[in-house]
């Protein structure tokens, strides 16, 4: 009896896990970009987060975070439209400052690329 129930564990886990990355994938399906290089004191505060935090490269942004730099310090991002932004003065950003939001092409849902990026493939038919 203790074999069948864990036996039905994983699959209750495995649904319960898809029907919760369901429900949270409009909201995943804003356009990402990517911090690619940080020199000197750079911090994100993401939307969500009360506080700055130190940068480091490979950091997901959205448009509503910002960035702040210290003197001498510099970034650059990767934005969702393929464009690269690099800010080197003192002071703090909004991300939606260097990259605006515009013809989206890096989204974090796969359906939700847009189709510039890769040609529409016709259904194979039998």
């Amino acid at each position: 009896m203790v074999s069948s129930m864990l036996n039905c564990r994983f699959p209750i886990q495995a649904t319960l896990t898809l029907t919760l990355m369901g429900w949270a994938t409009p909201a995943l399906s804003s356009p990402i970009h990517i911090l690619i290089n940080v020199q000197g004191n750079v911090q994100v505060k993401k939307a969500q987060w009360k506080d700055f935090h130190q940068a480091e490269s490979g950091i997901t942004l959205s448009g509503e975070d910002k960035i702040k730099l210290g003197s001498n310090a510099s970034v650059t991002i990767y934005c969702s439209d393929r464009n690269q932004w690099t800010e080197n003065q003192q002071g703090t950003y909004l991300v939606s400052q260097g990259c605006p939001e515009g013809d989206v092409v890096i989204r974090l849902c796969p359906d939700c690329n847009n189709e510039k990026s890769r040609p529409l493939v016709s259904k194979e038919e039998r």
